[in-house]
């Protein structure tokens, strides 16, 4: 079990690598294909890679992996539906900034919703991320006003933030593997009904877009819902909040490298206090899994 806790901490920490990724690859293919058909196209290309690993599962059709993994997959959906909307009216590095607001919504998600109880280190570590947030959203939106993008995106973050929880909650008891596939699909099917939404303009399904969907369906999708959903089997979804604060310093720096977006001293303050809350969590839960160990040799 600590071992296991330990691996997933890292990988949950590739995930947000590849999830700050998507904020740039994402925000260029918009300007070809419009949000919500990115999103049908995007997931039910993950739920169609998926479907050979569901051959010999013989709970595909239970009942409760199809009820859990819906209600997950409509609060992801309700995520990723006003994060990629947002992405049309903001630039990619604040939608990561705001995006990564759920950090500290989930500390008040685990204690009103789970009833568990939230470490002093946890709670300092939340604190922390939060207020590197705001010092980097300072450096990045200062002399700008709040936009409909920004809005968009903290609803977004309030999605997320309850959809970590109510995996979290459900996960345990559940095969990681069909739960995803269900909270996949779900979302798929979501997008394309809102399609109609979002007013069609011309398409073009060109290369680049053909890339970025099949990068974010199988990087930012099947690969990174299945860790996570396995993840917070071993890992507190408080402690996976802070992990998940990569995901707005990766979003920051992969929009430098591939848009060329400038980032100024307050932003990168924040990213490092960020950081630095990350590390505390890492170090404590590192400190805690070794106390355990030790007192049960």
């Amino acid at each position: 079990m600590a071992s296991s806790k330990i691996l997933y901490m890292g990988l949950l920490l590739l995930v947000t690598f590849f999830w700050g990724v998507t904020f740039p690859l994402i925000k260029d293919a918009l300007v070809f294909i419009t949000p919500v058909l990115f999103l049908s196209l995007r997931f039910f290309l993950s739920a169609l890679l998926m479907i050979p690993l569901l051959v010999k599962k013989k709970n595909i059709a239970s009942r409760e992996n199809i009820k859990f993994g819906f209600l997950a997959g409509a609060l992801l959906f309700i995520g990723y539906y006003f994060q990629t909307v947002g992405l049309e009216y903001t630039t990619a590095a604040k939608s990561g900034i705001i995006t990564g607001i759920y950090v500290v919504l989930i500390p008040l998600m685990s204690f009103f919703y789970l009833k568990s109880r939230v470490s002093r280190m946890d709670t300092l570590a939340s604190i922390l991320a939060f207020t590197g947030l705001i010092v980097m959203s300072a450096g990045s939106i200062s002399n700008s006003t709040v936009q409909l993008g920004d809005i968009l995106t903290f609803i977004c973050a309030v999605g997320y933030a309850f959809q970590i929880a109510y995996v979290s909650k459900h996960s345990k008891n559940l095969d990681s593997t069909v739960f995803t596939f269900y909270q996949i699909l779900t979302v798929a099917i979501l997008s394309t009904i809102a399609i109609p939404t979002y007013p069609l303009s011309t398409t073009d399904i060109n290369y680049y877009v053909i890339f970025t969907i099949f990068f974010t369906a199988i990087f930012g999708g099947i690969f990174a819902y299945y860790i996570s959903t396995r993840a917070l089997i071993f890992v507190e979804p408080t402690t996976a909040g802070i992990i998940f604060v990569g995901e707005p310093i990766f979003a920051a720096l992969s929009s430098i490298a591939i848009n060329k977006e400038a980032l100024g001293t307050l932003t990168i303050i924040g990213g490092s206090v960020m950081a630095f809350a990350m590390f505390l969590t890492s170090l404590d839960n590192y400190l805690r899994t070794k106390h355990y160990s030790a007192g049960s040799a």
